[in-house]
């Protein structure tokens, strides 16, 4: 083994034997010392491929070893998620060696697939990713969120909830109602491990007055929690009476594990885009956005009221929720089209001075 510089290049490159061929890796160092230093790092990785098998450092085939190794040692579940997360990843960056995998790789699929889940289901498969990467010797630092510009959510349409609500499983049928017609935040609803904040409980639920009690999840500990009144349709009330009927405990619903993920694959099959041309995603937030669009035109755009409706801290955030509608005006011309394509300004007999009309 030795340290070489090729003919035209100033990076040192590190070569030994394997298998009675040649091995060469890039130290990435111009300086000697800086490149000796990375020896060591350089003959593990030449000690792993020695060992190993020819081609089993692949992607493709270290995938198929962890799904066999999680069928086996955790679950089938399991092994068809990791599958798909790991499947993903490949489909991405093609079948590369493992070793070729750096930081840099994973933090550019962390944002491309950003464009089209949410952070919480990018953040278990780079999960999944690296732990298929350390557990084949290879160590690789999981990317963090940086900072910037924050994409916006945007509103459903109407024909967007249609289609929603027409595939929806009935198992969030209920949940998706709740939070577009209360304008809830998921947290104030479902129980959380992230979150400190006790959810809807069933005794904040009045049937009878159509009514329901939401706590803001948003206070800090040593405050007493906002609440706000919210009246409710009168299509949700037999959902909720059901509900509450097959969720033990005082909450109105169970912890969700996968909340975000089966967003997402209710959106793809409801043949709706996560983010649009503008950059504006759809999440589960998006029902509090469409509620505070709809509640907006009823409240007269009035910032005020809709700060305490939706149960806001400052002015300042409720504007982002206020998109007043312009009414629609009446041209003071006739447009018309079937002319030869033709338009214009000109007086007639009954225009007065200063006058004229389209021709």
């Amino acid at each position: 083994m030795a340290l070489i510089m090729k003919r035209g290049r100033n990076i040192w490159i590190f070569q030994t034997k394997i298998n009675g061929r040649t091995w060469c890796r890039s130290t990435g160092e111009t300086d000697r010392k800086k490149a000796e230093a990375k020896i060591p790092q350089l003959q593990r990785l030449a000690r792993l491929h020695r060992d190993a098998p020819s081609g089993s450092l692949l992607l493709a085939n270290a995938i198929v070893r962890e799904v066999a190794r999680l069928e086996a040692d955790v679950s089938k579940g399991q092994a068809i998620r990791v599958s798909i997360a790991l499947e993903n990843f490949c489909a991405w960056a093609g079948d590369v060696a493992l070793e070729r995998i750096t930081s840099r790789m994973v933090e550019d699929y962390q944002r491309s697939r950003l464009r089209e889940v949410s952070r919480a289901t990018a953040d278990k498969e780079i999960t999944f990713l690296l732990r298929l990467l350390r557990l084949n010797g290879f160590t690789v630092q999981k990317p963090s969120a940086k900072p910037g510009k924050v994409t916006p959510n945007r509103a459903f349409t109407p024909a967007e909830l249609t289609r929603l609500f027409g595939t929806v499983t009935d198992h969030y049928r209920t949940l998706y109602a709740t939070l577009l017609a209360t304008g809830a935040r998921l947290a104030e609803l479902v129980p959380s491990e992230r979150s400190a904040h006790k959810p809807l409980l069933k005794s904040e639920v009045n049937l009878e007055e159509r009514s329901v009690l939401i706590r803001t999840a948003k206070a800090r500990p040593a405050n007493t929690p906002k609440t706000r009144l919210i009246r409710l349709p009168e299509a949700l009330i037999p959902l909720l009476e059901r509900q509450m009927e097959q969720t033990e405990g005082p909450f109105v619903f169970e912890r969700l594990h996968n909340a975000p993920r089966d967003f997402d694959a209710a959106l793809r099959r409801a043949g709706i885009t996560k983010m649009d041309e503008l950059g504006r995603k759809i999440t589960l937030h998006s029902f509090r956005h469409t509620y505070a669009t709809l509640m907006a035109q009823v409240v007269g755009n009035n910032p005020f009221l809709l700060k305490e409706v939706l149960g806001h801290q400052r002015i300042t955030t409720t504007e982002q929720y206020c998109h007043p509608e312009a009414p629609v005006i009446a041209l003071p011309f006739d447009l018309d089209v079937q002319r030869g394509g033709r338009s214009g300004w000109a007086p007639t007999k009954s225009a007065s001075a200063g006058e004229a009309q389209v021709v």
